[in-house]
């Protein structure tokens, strides 16, 4: 009775509460109490697929503060959709109609996380940066990422003298990052959307949908999982950028990361889990593939090499269109009389049209308005590339139209990114990573050669 008292002082105090922001009844400590008690719980979802989704999240992320039992029901959705909760819901004191809007209101035996459709995926913020790993995730987690590392080590150690010890360095920075900052979190954008769509169920609203969808199947739908991953996919980018040095000089990788990296947009948006990251990663890959492949004229070998990186390629092109341009810029940068470049232009293409069909990927938007400011964050946190691409090439001025190979790849996608960068901000990582590699290829192709 005292709890739903100061419910509905609170409510007599408060104004109406927006949509787009988590109310908490009576408040915020009441929800600590309830998530540290040692008292069981039991989820029970509503009629709807987005209040079911989120019941999934909730036992799944509750089940690691506390056991499951009978002594307090959860509640999700509203109360037009879950039966249950418009029964106890007179518990509260509140309109039905308060019931459509993001809260959490802990009773004595009852605790409702409420919302619709459009705003329900706010009830995550409560756990967004609370997080309760199983000893077995963490020894796992560290198992894996210590076998790739040692992978990787061993792999750079018979590429130049001194590259293993670049890597091992740069591992030994991103873990000072992972362990002194609190930063990284889950964007709204990608909650209410892949998380969400995820849960459900729905495989057919994207390419990431769908992993996500597969990734939930073995690990729980929690933030620890997406946190795993997450570091997991930066620690993966950060070794694939040494791919982009040339071979002979592959410990200048250690610069195209700090070049990369140095950016603070770069920082900031790897900190926030959302698609970027895996465009991103997709860019890196694909560029570490074809900047070390010597793809073989032998007709069985070439076909097949061109498939795997087709495949690579199309998944990226429907998660990030943009890297389109890679198949289409090999034509000027790597000429070939054989089949090879309509081949990858091709398969590509017909990857990206037939995942486009089934995931009903829509075409990227062009605007029309010009806007100069992407461009000048780009010129304050790449003024290192920028000086050392626009020296180099004045100084070879007369090599640039004969330029082929991977320094050409990398000046073509360059000089694209940064026209599109005009009024496309989504291309504003891929062009810092792209400069940085030219920046690095450049110098070592055109001077240490």
């Amino acid at each position: 009775m005292k709890k739903i008292l100061l419910i509905l002082l609170v409510i007599l105090m408060l104004p109406l509460v927006s949509a787009a922001e988590l109310s908490f009844y009576p408040d915020e400590k009441a929800f600590e109490e309830f998530l540290n008690d040692e008292g069981g719980y039991y989820v029970v979802s509503g009629e709807s697929e987005y209040s079911q989704a989120w019941a999934t999240y909730l036992d799944a992320k509750l089940s690691r503060f506390k056991e499951r039992g009978q002594e307090v029901i959860v509640l999700v959705g509203n109360v037009y959709e879950n039966p249950k909760m418009k029964e106890l819901w007179e518990l509260t004191g509140l309109p039905y109609e308060a019931s459509l809007n993001p809260s959490v209101i802990v009773l004595d035996n009852a605790v409702f996380f409420t919302g619709n459709e459009e705003n329900i995926y706010l009830i995550e913020e409560p756990f967004s940066q609370k997080y309760a790993f199983e000893i077995k995730e963490i020894y796992g987690a560290l198992l894996i990422v210590s076998l790739l590392v040692f992978l990787f080590t061993f792999l750079f150690s018979k590429h130049g003298k001194y590259t293993h010890f670049f890597y091992i360095l740069v591992v030994a920075l991103l873990a000072l990052w992972f362990s002194n900052s609190s930063l990284f979190t889950i964007s709204e954008v990608f909650l209410k959307s892949i998380f969400q769509n995820a849960l459900i169920g729905q495989e057919k609203g994207s390419l990431l949908t769908l992993f996500f969808n597969l990734y939930f199947r073995v690990y729980s739908p929690t933030e620890e999982a997406v946190l795993i991953l997450h570091l997991s996919l930066i620690l993966l980018i950060a070794t694939l950028l040494f791919f982009i040095a040339p071979k002979p000089y592959r410990e200048l990788g250690f610069v195209v990361f700090g070049l990369t990296f140095a950016s603070p947009t770069f920082r900031h948006s790897l900190e926030t889990f959302n698609g970027s990251i895996f465009e991103i990663l997709f860019l890196v890959t694909v560029l570490a593939i074809v900047l070390n492949t010597k793809f073989i004229e032998e007709d069985s070998k070439l076909i097949k090499q061109i498939m795997i990186l087709s495949v690579i390629t199309g998944f990226g092109v429907l998660i990030w269109p943009y890297l389109l341009l890679i198949p289409v810029f090999m034509f000027l940068a790597l000429p070939t009389k054989s089949m090879k470049n309509y081949l990858y232009l091709g398969l590509t293409a017909a990857i990206f049209l037939a995942g486009r069909s089934y995931f009903n990927v829509p075409l990227p938007e062009w605007p029309l308005v010009v806007r100069f400011d992407y461009l000048i964050v780009f010129m304050k946190e790449g003024i290192v590339q920028l000086i050392l691409i626009s020296y180099v090439l004045f100084r070879f001025r007369r090599s640039i139209l004969r330029m082929k190979g991977g320094k050409a790849l990398l000046l073509w996608l360059f000089l694209s990114y940064l026209v599109l960068g005009l009024a496309i901000p989504e291309v504003m990582l891929a062009l810092i990573l792209v400069s940085s590699g030219l920046a690095v290829r450049l110098i070592t192709e055109l001077y240490l050669t």
